[in-house]
C-alpha cells in the first residue's frame, strides 16, 4: 500500500502504489556466507579439499533485499541502511539501533570445519561490523548464524518471512553449485502465490563471480573475491560461485524484469560493498517506475547508467493482466493439437505436471497456457518451478500445477494420475492409474467441434520463426532498433494469440450467459447441455463441474464487466447460429429442444492492426524521490491540458492520481480518480481509492463530495451494492436441483418457486396462477404444499409428453413447439393423438405416427362443444369449423373435450390478439397459458387437490386472452390499428412494471470493422437501460443500471449514448457497457443536448443546474444556474439558444445561461389560478406546451411571445409533446396520443396508443413515432406516421 506523507517530508520514503518493482533480493554464496554444505552429513576428504569443492551441493542464503523503503544486508548479519532510500546525497551503509546509535562488531566467528555446522569458513578482512539491533529483528537470519531467526518478520518488506525462507530453493532448484569454468548466465521465472490467492511474479537472473579459494590448512579455505588475474597454485585455485538476482513484481512484466536484470548484472560482478550500493540505487529508480494502467499509453524510463530506454506497455483490456512473454512459443514446442489437449486439462482441473530440461521454459509456457484460460482463473497450487527437494509434492492430492526438470522424470513418470507435458519432446500423456483390472490411462475430452475447428483455422499461423523472419531483413547494427521491432512482434503475436483464446473461450461459454437468472442466481445446467452436440458433452460434463467454471459463473451472475463480456457482447452480431434464430431469453420460458445440437460460435475475425501507444516518459531520478514526483505530475498536468483524446487522458489521470498519493496530496489524488471514474470507471483502482479516502480529513471529503457529488463517492466507498452482496451470499442454483418449498407458500414464495423453475416468468400471470390454486388460510391466500407439488408433477409430465413425440424437424416451423398431445380418440380423420403447436392442430396417426395437419389456428372459425351417439353411448366431442369453405372436424375426445377446448380457445386469443395490438409477445404468453391451464386441470383432478371442487373457474382464471377478446379490448380503432406496426415490452419477467420514461432509437452500422444492429433504448422508471434489437425486437441480456430513474436519452455519435439519471451515464453502443460517469449534476438530470457542431453537450437538472461538457474529453467547460427556478423539466437548443422548459414558463436563453425571453400562460377566464406546463415543442412560428394537470395545449407566437390560442383535450393532462413534419404528437395521461395539424390548430388524428399515460415519445429516421407508456402498460408502441398520411390520401381521391 502505498504510505501517505505531508508534502513536505523529505525524510521518510515515498512510496508508489502501482510500482513496476516491489523488491529486489540478491540470493547466493559469497565470501560472508561461506560454503555449506547442502549434505552435511555426507564425508569429505580433507586430503582433496579443493577437489572436492566442484562436486558437491552447497545451500545459498539469502544476501540483501532492497525495497521501495528499505535496504537491508542480511550478510554476515543483519544490517540496514537508514539513508534509504537517497535523497540527493550518496546512501552511507550502517546499522542503527532503535535510538541511532551505532554499536561495535560481534567477536570473529569460528573458522574451523567442524564447528560453526560443518562450514568452510573464509578468512576475509572485514570492515568494523556491529551487532543488530532491536529495531532490525524484523528481518529474517539466516539459520547458521547464532540470532533467533524466530522473533524476526518481514513487516517492512513487501513479502512474507515463508516466501523469503523459500526464496533461495527457487532461485537454485537443484541447489548452489561451485564451478571452475564460469557458466553461462541464465535466466527463469517464478511467480509466489500467499493465503489469499495474491500472486507476485518474479524473474530470476543466475550469473557467477570469480573468487580465488585458497587452501590454509587441512580444514580451512580462504575464500577472496578476485579483483585482478591471480597466479593458481596447488593451495590456491579458482571457482565461480554462483549468485541470482531476483526482480519481485505485482506485475507479470516478465521480460522486461529480464531487461532490468540483464543490463544490470555486469555491474554487480564487484565486491560486496560496491555491489550492494548499485543495487540500492538501481532498485530505487524501479520501485518509483508506475505501471501503466490498460490503454494506450506506455511508460519509457530511461536507465541512464546504461544509456538504455525501457518501455513498459499496458495491458489491452481492464481485468487483463499484462502479457510480456514470448506467446508464440507455446506454438512452437506443441502441435495445435496437443495445445488443445493442454488447455482442456486446465479447464478440468486435472493434476498437471511440465517438465523440461530448461527452468527457464517452464515458466514462459505455464504462465502462457494461464492466460490462454482466461477470464477462467487458476485457483489451486502452482509452482513453476519445483525444486529437488520438494518433489514430493508431486504426490500431493488435489489439483496442481507444477514444473519440474527433466532429469527428474523417473519421479513423475511414478506418480499415478498425472498429466505429463514434456516441452522439449511437445508431448502430452496421462499416467496410468490403478484399477481393479490393472492400469487404465485417464482421457482428456476433446475441445467442442466448432470452436476447436474455427481455433485451428486462426491458429496455424501462430508458429511464428524468427530466424525465417530474419532471411529477407537486412542486418541491424542498431541494439535499440532491434529491441523495438523484437518488441513490436512480440505484442503483435501476442495480440493474435490473446484474441483467437478469447474468442475460444467466448464461443465455447456463449451459451452459459443465455441460461442465467440473474435475479434467482440460477444457471439452467440441463438446458444448456441440451444446446450442444452429444460428441461436445464429455467436455462440458467435466468442465462445468469445476472450481474455476463456478467462480465463471458466479462472476457472471453478478453482472461482472470484464473483458470477456465485452468481447462477447462486441461479437454477438457476428454469431453463427446453428438451428436457427436465438429466442430472447427473457421472452417466454425455454421448454422446446433446438432442433439441432450446437452452441452458437462466433465468426468476428477481428481487424488486428499494430497498435499505436501514446508515452509517459518518466523524468531522470537524482535520488530525489519528492523532487521526481513534483517533476512528473508536472509533465502529466501539461499533457493532460493538451490531450484531447479520451483513451490516453484516462491513463494520464491515473498516473497523476497514484504521483498525487505517493507524495502525499490525497485530496488531489482522489479529485484525479473522480474524474477517471468519468472517463473509465474500469480503470479506477477501486480498492486504493477506499484506502486512500479513509486517509483524507472528513473536512477535505466533505468539500470533495460538495464538489463531486455523493452519489460517485458512495459507489466507490460502499463495497458493493445490497443486491449484489444478496446475490452473493446465495447459493448458485443448478437446474435439476430445484426443491420445492415444504410448507404451504404465500403469493411471494410461490411465484419464486415458479421462476426458479422456469414454469412461467411474467408477474402477473404467476399471480394468476396463485389464485387458480390457492385457499384462504387465517385469512390469508396460500397455495398448501400437496397442490404446488401435484400441480408441478403434471406440467413436467405434459412437457415430457409433448418432447417425447418423434416428429421429424421438417414438419415442425423453426419457433414451432408441440404444446398437449391427447389421448388415443376418434377423429374424422381416422384414429390418432391431435396435437397443438403455436400455429396449428395435427394428428398423428397411431402405430405408422404418420403427421397430418388438421387446420391453423388463424383459419378457426368456430370451436362447438358436441356429444354424438354411439350403439353404446354418448360421447363429448369438439367439432371444428373453417372460416372458408365447408370444412368440419371432429375429434371424440371424450372428457377432454373441455380442456381441448379452453386450450385452443386461448391459444388462437392470443394469436388474434398479438395481430390485433402487433404485440408478438402475446404468443408467447398464450402458449405459457396453455401449458398452465393443462397442468391445473390435470392437478386439479388429482385427490385432496385444493381446487378439486371448481377445476374449471381455475383453469378459466388462466384464460387471460380468451377474456381480452370477449371483452373487445383488441379492437382498436380504424387509425390505430393502420399506424401501428409494432409493440414491445420492456418490463417483460419483471416483477413490477414500470414507466417507460424515455426512448430513443439509434440506426446500426454495417462497416468492415464493426456491425451493430439499429436499436431501440428504453430508460425505465427504475434507472434500468433496456435495449431491444430493433431487426428481431428481442431484448438484450445487457441492462445498464442507473441511480433511481432514465430520465432522458441521447445519442452522441456511433459509439456512445448518454443517460441522465442522478448524474450522467455514457453508455458505450457496442458493448453495452457503461464505463464513464458525470457526477457533477446532484439532481436528476432531465435534459441533455448536443450542439450542431457535435463538440459540445449541455445538460440540465431539475434543480436548474446547466453545464457545458467537451465531448471529446467529457471536461466540464462552464455551468450556471436558473434564477427562481421551481422545476426544470427540459432542455432543447433551437438555433443558437437554449430553450428550457419549466412547471411556470419556457424560457429562452443565450450560451452564457442570460434570459432572453419568456413565455407564460395568462388564463382566459381571470381567475389568477396557477397552471404547471410539463412539456413544449417549438415550430418555425409557435411555441406549443401541454398543461401537466389539465388537458389543455397552449400556443404562442414565437416571434411576439403573445398567446395565441388554447386547446382543450378530453384527458386529465399533457404529458408529452413530439413535432412530426407539420405535425404535432401530443401524449396525454389517459393513454391517447392526438395528433394536431400546426398550421390550422385541427385536430388530425387520435391514435388509442396505451393503458396508461403516454410518458415518452420519440422519432426514428423520420419514418418511425416510437411511444412508451405509464407503469400500468409499459410497452413501447412503434407507428408509422405515413401510412396515415397515404390513408388520408385515398380517402381524399375515393368518389362519393
Amino acid at each position: 500500500m502505498a504510505g501517505f506523507k505531508d508534502a513536505d517530508d523529505t525524510c521518510n520514503a515515498y512510496s508508489l502504489y502501482n510500482r513496476f518493482v516491489e523488491v529486489l533480493i540478491v540470493v547466493g554464496i559469497d565470501e560472508n556466507t561461506g560454503l555449506v554444505p547442502a549434505d552435511k552429513d555426507a564425508e569429505r576428504d580433507s586430503d582433496s579439499l579443493l577437489l572436492n569443492l566442484f562436486y558437491q551441493d552447497y545451500e545459498p542464503h539469502v544476501l540483501a533485499a532492497v525495497s521501495s523503503s528499505k535496504a537491508t544486508h542480511f550478510q554476515p548479519f543483519l544490517k540496514e541502511d537508514p539513508n534509504y532510500p537517497p535523497v540527493n546525497s550518496a546512501s552511507t551503509f550502517h546499522s542503527l539501533d532503535s535510538s541511532g546509535e551505532q554499536f561495535h562488531s560481534l567477536p570473529a566467528r569460528s573458522k574451523t570445519f567442524r564447528e560453526d555446522h560443518r562450514r568452510y569458513s573464509p578468512t576475509v578482512s572485514r570492515s568494523p561490523s556491529i551487532s543488530p539491533s532491536p529495531l532490525l529483528k524484523k528481518h529474517l537470519i539466516r539459520r547458521t548464524l547464532p540470532v533467533n531467526y524466530r522473533s524476526v518478520t518481514m513487516t517492512d518488506l513487501p513479502l512474507s518471512e515463508e516466501v523469503i525462507r523459500s526464496i533461495p530453493a527457487f532461485c537454485f532448484p537443484e541447489n548452489a553449485k561451485v564451478h571452475r569454468h564460469k557458466p553461462e548466465n541464465s535466466v527463469h521465472f517464478l511467480v509466489f502465490t500467499d493465503l489469499s490467492g495474491n500472486r507476485n511474479y518474479a524473474t530470476c537472473l543466475t550469473f557467477y563471480k570469480p573468487y580465488i579459494l585458497q587452501k590454509e590448512d587441512s580444514e580451512n579455505l580462504n575464500l577472496s573475491l578476485e579483483v585482478k588475474k591471480t597466479t593458481l597454485s596447488s593451495t590456491k585455485t579458482r571457482a565461480y560461485l554462483p549468485q541470482c538476482c531476483i526482480l519481485i513484481s505485482k506485475y507479470p512484466y516478465f521480460y522486461s524484469m529480464k531487461e532490468c536484470l540483464s543490463c544490470m548484472v555486469h555491474n554487480i560482478e564487484r565486491d560486496i560493498e560496491e555491489m550492494f550500493s548499485f543495487v540500492k540505487e538501481f532498485t530505487h529508480v524501479l520501485t518509483l517506475t508506475p505501471v501503466p494502467p490498460p490503454g494506450n499509453v506506455s511508460v519509457i524510463l530511461t536507465l541512464s547508467a546504461f544509456q538504455m530506454q525501457m518501455i513498459l506497455y499496458p495491458s489491452d483490456w481492464p481485468d487483463m493482466p499484462v502479457i510480456d512473454i514470448q506467446l508464440h512459443l507455446v506454438f512452437l514446442a506443441f502441435s495445435i493439437e496437443n495445445v488443445l489437449k493442454i488447455f482442456t486439462s486446465i479447464l478440468t482441473e486435472e493434476r498437471i505436471v511440465f517438465v523440461a530440461s530448461s527452468y527457464g521454459q517452464l515458466g514462459v509456457i505455464m504462465e502462457s497456457f494461464l492466460n490462454f484460460i482466461l477470464p477462467f482463473s487458476w485457483r489451486f497450487t502452482y509452482v513453476p518451478v519445483l525444486s529437488v527437494s520438494s518433489l514430493e509434492l508431486l504426490e500431493a492430492p488435489g489439483t496442481f500445477m507444477m514444473g519440474c526438470h527433466r532429469k527428474h522424470m523417473e519421479v513423475v513418470d511414478q506418480v499415478e494420475g498425472l498429466v505429463v507435458v514434456n516441452i522439449d519432446e511437445g508431448t502430452v500423456k496421462i499416467n496410468p492409474e490403478p484399477s481393479d483390472n490393472g492400469g487404465v490411462e485417464k482421457t482428456i475430452p476433446d475441445v467442442p467441434v466448432e470452436p476447436a475447428q474455427f481455433f485451428r483455422k486462426v491458429a496455424k499461423d501462430f508458429r511464428y520463426q524468427k530466424d525465417l523472419d530474419d532471411v529477407q531483413r537486412p542486418c541491424s547494427y542498431d541494439l535499440d532498433e532491434e529491441r523495438d521491432l523484437r518488441s513490436r512482434k512480440m505484442q503483435e503475436l501476442n495480440r493474435k494469440i490473446t484474441l483467437a483464446f478469447l474468442e475460444l473461450m467466448v464461443n465455447l461459454f456463449r451459451g452459459v450467459v443465455r441460461e442465467l437468472k440473474v435475479d434467482l442466481c440460477k444457471f439452467n445446467v440441463e438446458a444448456f447441455k441440451e444446446s450442444v452436440a452429444e460428441t461436445d458433452k464429455p467436455f462440458y460434463d467435466k468442465v462445468l463441474q469445476t472450481d474455476m467454471f463456478k467462480t465463471f459463473l458466479s462472476e457472471r451472475l453478478e453482472e461482472k464487466q470484464d473483458f470477456w463480456s465485452d468481447y462477447e457482447a462486441k461479437t454477438r452480431p457476428y454469431v453463427k447460429k446453428f438451428g436457427g434464430l436465438l429466442d430472447s431469453s427473457s421472452s417466454m420460458p425455454a421448454r422446446k429442444k433446438p432442433l439441432r445440437k450446437q452452441v452458437s460460435i462466433s465468426i468476428y475475425q477481428p481487424n488486428i492492426i499494430q497498435k499505436e501507444y501514446q508515452t509517459f516518459r518518466l523524468p531522470v531520478l537524482n535520488g530525489d524521490a519528492q523532487a521526481f514526483f513534483r517533476a512528473s505530475i508536472v509533465y502529466l498536468t501539461k499533457t493532460l491540458e493538451e490531450c484531447r483524446d479520451l483513451e490516453p487522458r484516462g491513463s494520464y489521470l491515473y498516473f497523476r492520481g497514484m504521483m498525487l498519493a505517493a507524495q502525499g496530496s490525497g485530496t488531489r489524488a482522489m479529485d484525479d480518480f473522480l474524474s477517471l471514474h468519468s472517463i473509465n470507471a474500469r480503470l479506477v483502482p477501486v480498492q486504493f481509492v477506499r484506502q486512500l479516502l479513509n486517509r483524507i480529513p472528513r473536512t477535505d471529503q466533505a468539500s470533495l463530495c460538495k464538489r463531486r457529488g455523493s452519489f460517485l463517492l458512495d459507489e466507490l466507498i460502499i463495497p458493493v451494492d445490497e443486491d449484489s452482496l444478496s446475490r452473493s451470499n446465495k447459493r448458485i442454483v443448478y437446474h435439476g436441483s430445484v426443491s420445492l418449498p415444504e410448507k404451504d407458500v404465500v403469493l411471494d414464495e410461490f411465484v419464486d418457486a415458479i421462476s426458479m423453475l422456469e414454469i412461467a416468468n411474467d408477474y402477473d400471470t404467476m399471480q394468476r396462477l396463485f389464485f387458480s390454486l390457492c385457499t384462504m388460510e387465517n385469512a390469508v391466500p396460500v397455495v398448501d404444499q400437496k397442490t404446488l407439488e401435484s400441480f408441478v408433477d403434471c406440467h413436467r409430465e405434459s412437457q415430457l409428453q409433448c418432447d417425447s413425440l418423434k416428429i421429424k424437424n421438417s414438419k415442425l416451423h423453426q419457433d414451432e413447439s408441440v404444446l398437449k398431445v391427447s389421448g388415443l380418440i376418434k377423429t374424422d380423420f381416422g384414429t390418432g393423438r391431435i396435437a397443438l403447436t403455436e400455429k396449428r392442430l395435427f394428428l398423428l396417426k397411431d402405430v405408422s405416427n404418420r403427421y397430418k395437419e388438421i387446420i391453423k389456428l388463424r383459419d378457426i372459425d368456430r370451436l362447438e362443444k358436441s356429444q354424438n351417439h354411439t350403439f353404446l353411448k354418448k360421447v363429448d366431442t369438439l367439432v371444428i369449423q373453417a372460416k372458408d369453405g365447408p370444412f368440419k372436424f371432429t375429434a371424440w375426445l371424450k372428457e377432454e373435450r373441455n380442456c381441448w377446448f379452453m386450450l385452443i380457445e386461448e391459444m388462437k386469443a392470443g394469436k388474434v390478439v398479438a395481430e390485433a395490438t402487433r404485440d408478438l409477445t402475446a404468443i408467447h404468453q398464450a402458449t405459457v397459458n396453455v401449458m398452465l391451464i393443462d397442468a391445473v386441470i390435470r392437478s386439479g383432478n388429482e385427490n385432496g387437490s385444493s381446487h378439486e371442487e371448481n377445476v374449471t373457474a381455475s383453469a378459466e382464471n388462466l384464460c387471460h386472452f380468451t377474456k381480452y377478446m370477449l371483452e373487445g379490448r383488441h379492437n382498436l380503432p380504424k387509425d390505430t390499428v393502420e399506424a401501428l406496426q409494432h409493440r414491445v415490452d420492456p418490463n417483460i419477467g419483471d416483477r413490477d412494471r414500470k414507466t417507460v420514461e424515455a426512448i430513443l432509437y439509434t440506426p446500426g452500422t454495417d462497416g468492415t470493422s464493426e456491425q451493430l444492429p439499429p436499436r431501440l433504448w428504453c430508460g425505465m422508471g427504475d434507472g434500468k437501460v433496456k435495449v431491444f434489437d430493433a431487426t428481431t425486437w428481442e431484448l438484450e441480456d445487457k441492462i445498464v443500471q442507473t441511480k433511481n430513474t432514465a430520465a432522458c436519452l441521447v445519442p452522441v455519435g456511433e459509439t456512445q449514448v448518454w443517460v441522465g439519471s442522478h448524474g450522467i451515464y455514457i453508455i458505450d453502443t457496442e458493448t453495452i457497457v457503461c464505463n464513464k460517469t458525470l457526477s457533477e449534476h446532484q439532481d436528476l438530470v432531465t435534459g441533455i443536448v448536443i450542439s450542431k457542431d457535435k463538440r459540445h453537450a449541455l445538460s440540465a437538472s431539475v434543480s436548474g443546474l446547466i453545464i457545458m461538457w467537451e465531448i471529446q474529453t467529457l471536461t466540464l467547460l462552464k455551468k450556471f444556474q436558473l434564477e427562481d427556478n421551481t422545476s426544470l423539466r427540459s432542455l432543447k437548443i433551437i438555433g443558437n439558444q437554449l430553450w428550457c422548459g419549466l412547471w411556470k414558463r419556457i424560457s429562452v436563453l443565450n450560451w452564457n445561461g442570460e434570459e432572453l425571453e419568456t413565455f407564460r400562460f395568462h388564463s382566459s377566464e381571470g381567475n389568477g389560478r396557477n397552471v404547471d406546463l410539463d412539456c413544449f415543442a417549438v415550430t418555425d412560428v409557435e411555441v406549443w406546451a401541454g398543461v401537466r394537470r389539465e388537458g389543455m395545449l397552449v400556443v404562442w407566437d414565437r416571434n411576439t411571445g403573445s398567446q395565441r390560442a388554447t386547446i382543450r383535450l378530453e384527458c386529465r393532462g399533457i404529458s408529452t409533446l413530439l413535432l412530426c413534419d407539420n405535425k404535432i404528437w401530443v401524449g396525454t395521461k389517459a393513454g391517447t396520443i392526438y395528433i394536431y395539424l400546426t398550421n390550422t390548430h385541427q385536430l388530425w388524428k387520435t391514435l388509442h396508443a396505451h393503458d396508461d399515460a403516454v410518458r415518452s415519445l420519440c422519432l426514428a429516421d423520420v419514418r418511425y413515432v416510437m411511444s412508451g407508456g405509464g407503469s400500468k402498460d409499459g410497452k413501447v408502441a412503434i407507428w408509422t406516421p405515413s401510412i396515415l398520411e397515404l390513408s388520408d390520401s385515398y380517402a381524399d381521391n375515393v368518389p362519393i
